[in-house]
């Protein structure tokens, strides 16, 4: 085995701990974590040199598995935490939890920067900030307008409730008055009928009588 390969895998292995520790820790700045992964992606690179150059053949699949691992080890541990850390901070700084005017004097990652930069940094961070108080308005907007939306449905379905009532209601009006007519009609054919009948027997009485008088006169 060679050495120098072990010697990458020590240093590795401590400067992976070491960064892993720091990340536990959320410190303010992630300059130092930065470093170390770039360091850590280093040793790696170096270690891949050693297997394929110096490493005999009967041992390359073993330390090709095992370097697979130092760099699984090395995404979950470090790279992951690292970018979700800075997607934090990045969060933090687009939605105001980070007063960044404050933050640059005392956040090491922007000691280096000169006013320039500063002043651009800045810049963007107002706007980012313009920009998440029209996105929280038009949020707003959106929720009140998906109230009144929601409150016209109900009223809608509400009137559409009373129109169906009305129509049930006028169709049992319709029904009834049909069957008044009907019934109006029957009265009417009742009665012409009546009357018919009573002058018949009206013109029959006259004819008796005219009768009884005839045969008196003879």
């Amino acid at each position: 085995m060679s050495q120098l390969l072990t010697s990458y895998e020590s240093e590795f292995k401590t400067l992976l701990e070491s960064t892993k520790s720091e990340i536990t820790n959320k410190p303010r700045s992630t300059v130092s974590i930065e470093t170390n992964k770039d360091e850590l992606l280093e040793l790696l690179e170096q270690m891949d040199i050693e297997v394929n150059n110096h490493i005999p053949a009967g041992e390359k699949a073993q330390w090709r598995a095992h370097m697979r691992d130092l760099k699984r080890d090395l995404q979950n541990s470090v790279v992951q935490p690292l970018n979700k850390l800075m997607e934090d901070r990045q969060r933090d700084i687009l939605f105001g939890n980070v007063d960044l005017e404050q933050g640059l004097d005392s956040n090491p990652d922007y000691a280096n920067m000169d006013e320039e930069q500063r002043r651009q940094l800045l810049d963007s961070h107002h706007v980012l900030n313009k920009t998440n108080t029209r996105l929280q308005d038009a949020q707003r907007m959106a929720n009140d307008t998906e109230q009144i939306g929601s409150q016209i449905m109900t009223d809608l379905r509400s009137q559409r409730e009373t129109l169906e009532h009305s129509r049930a209601h006028l169709s049992q009006a319709d029904t009834y008055l049909d069957k008044s007519v009907r019934t109006l009609r029957t009265m009417s054919r009742r009665l012409v009928a009546n009357r018919v009948i009573s002058y018949a027997i009206i013109a029959v009485l006259i004819l008796l009588i005219l009768l009884v008088l005839y045969s008196k006169f003879q």
